[in-house]
């Protein structure tokens, strides 16, 4: 398990504790959020800017700061706010989407290679390894492989398709804090061994798991979390 000598030695002691101890599971599996976590930013927040840039949404007000209201929501109500996020996608084909998310993962900057390492790891040792993210569903799809994952380990905020077009109905659950443990119920059916996260809109699902880790941008500390973390014996990974 040479991937472990990557991480300091408190994360790397909960991942061996963690392998050694399910070692005769019949499946194993580890839930990762995406932003922040897998990689450096928020690629479903850079993907709205660049739809608000280039003028890309459906029947809204260009002439209104977008963008400053959904940081408003983000503010008011975390899960509500992401729903919004991709419901303002209305109207936009599902296949435009995804391409257009294609060329922004190709070229995102921020993949973290040891948390690569790291997927890769759990998965020579016959792990699942699935992303369950707080942003839209066909953009962290596309960059899903980038993190050594599936696109069908996949799970992100969607909403309901018509005629190949995206509608404003959301799917249930939304993937933000209980929902990432709804969707794990869903779409996993399995109780994760691991779960990492980077904020408390992953709060429940690292409480869910049997080992949550956390992690964390040099130079950006999320209080909050770093302080939720030390009470629950997470530890964090400092990148």
């Amino acid at each position: 398990m040479d991937f472990l000598k990557l991480f300091s030695e408190p994360f790397a002691a909960t991942l061996e504790r963690g392998i050694v101890e399910s070692a005769n599971d019949n499946r194993r599996v580890a839930a990762f959020d995406a932003d922040g976590t897998l990689w450096d930013k928020d690629l479903g927040e850079a993907f709205m800017r660049w739809l608000i840039a280039m003028k890309k949404f459906k029947d809204v007000d260009y002439y209104t700061d977008i963008y400053a209201d959904y940081e408003a929501r983000v503010d008011e109500d975390r899960t509500a706010a992401y729903g919004f996020a991709v419901q303002l996608m209305q109207g936009l084909e599902v296949a435009e989407v995804k391409r257009w998310s294609a060329a922004l993962a190709d070229a995102w900057p921020n993949y973290r290679p040891r948390m690569t390492a790291l997927v890769e790891g759990l998965r020579g040792l016959g792990f699942e390894t699935w992303i369950i993210s707080a942003s839209n569903h066909w953009t962290i799809g596309e960059a899903a492989p980038y993190a050594g994952i599936p696109v069908d380990c996949c799970h992100g905020i969607q909403t309901e398709v018509h005629l190949k077009h995206i509608t404003d109905r959301l799917v249930m659950p939304v993937t933000c804090n209980q929902g990432k443990v709804e969707a794990i119920e869903k779409y996993i059916g399995l109780k994760p061994i691991f779960a990492f996260g980077d904020s408390l809109g992953d709060y429940e699902m690292l409480q869910y798991a049997k080992y949550g880790l956390g992690v964390e941008q040099y130079g950006s500390v999320k209080e909050s979390f770093r302080k939720a973390a030390a009470e629950h014996g997470w530890p964090m990974e400092v990148f």
